[in-house]
């Protein structure tokens, strides 16, 4: 990885901009020759701004100065992003040894806390324990925050079974309101936390309301090319419809088309709703 000033200094002369160019108007272009050779560090404001300067945002800037790869955070933070089961244990591990590398961050404190309560949910008598590890979460934290992160509303999602029915629902709320407001382009991230919502609903029999969040994430999983979501959410409208060859015939889909883990959760959920076919 190249400090900033070696990473400013090769974007500078890749793109054919004089110092005094890039210089101007923040300092002169002496400062600007130190800071290139590291014998100077910029605040982050001016950093923000030689950057931008640049054409490029901190993130684009951050992935080059890695010498183009994603930063040991950044690639902890997709490998979590794609965790959808707690069946898949090895994955979990090796992420949470991943954790540990990462020192006094404290997002990567609560990923680790998340990972493990995954981990304890596929053991006997393992919900309650990891209710207790990921509920500190929300309680202690995220609950007071204004406007979550994109990893706070990941995070959240991934936690939502650790509480009652009321406090699930005011998270679920909080995080597609935070969606809507400040970051619309999550359309993922929103289809997967209206799935939640949608199952708390039906445990809770509220077919109806059930009903209305699977049609939005349907739209959304097929607007974002996820057929594997949108096959779910049309197996549980038709389990809200009491449509059993319908829910079935949605399950065996996803079973085709190599999505196991959803079509073993359906079949539970056909099982669990029998009683509305007869």
């Amino acid at each position: 990885m190249s400090d900033f000033g070696q990473t400013i200094h090769q974007l500078r002369v890749s793109r054919s901009i004089s110092q005094e160019e890039l210089a101007a108007g923040i300092f002169n272009r002496s400062r600007l020759s130190r800071i290139e050779s590291s014998s100077a560090y910029p605040s982050q404001q001016v950093a923000n701004q030689l950057i931008s300067r640049l054409s490029l945002t901190p993130k684009e800037f951050e992935y080059i100065q890695h010498d183009y790869s994603a930063s040991k955070k950044d690639q902890i933070l997709y490998q979590f992003f794609n965790i959808e089961f707690n069946t898949e244990t090895k994955k979990i591990n090796l992420l949470i040894k991943q954790c540990d590398s990462i020192i006094d961050d404290i997002d990567i404190k609560r990923i680790k806390k998340i990972l493990q309560g995954q981990l304890l949910l596929g053991t006997s008598n393992g919900l309650k324990q990891a209710k207790k590890l990921v509920q500190p979460i929300w309680y202690d934290h995220l609950a007071n925050i204004k406007v979550l992160t994109i990893i706070d509303l990941a995070l959240l999602n991934m936690i939502a079974y650790a509480f009652d029915d009321d406090t699930n629902q005011q998270i679920i709320t909080k995080i597609l309101n935070t969606i809507d407001n400040y970051y619309p382009f999550l359309i993922a991230l929103k289809c997967n936390v209206l799935i939640n919502q949608a199952s708390l609903l039906l445990e809770q029999h509220d077919f109806s309301a059930a009903e209305k969040s699977l049609t939005q994430a349907a739209e959304l999983a097929q607007s974002n090319n996820q057929y594997d979501k949108l096959l779910l959410c049309k197996s549980e409208l038709a389990i809200c419809n009491q449509d059993q060859q319908q829910a079935v015939y949605y399950a065996n889909l996803l079973n085709e088309i190599g999505a196991v883990n959803l079509a073993q959760l359906l079949q539970q959920q056909i099982k669990q709703f029998s009683y509305l076919f007869n």
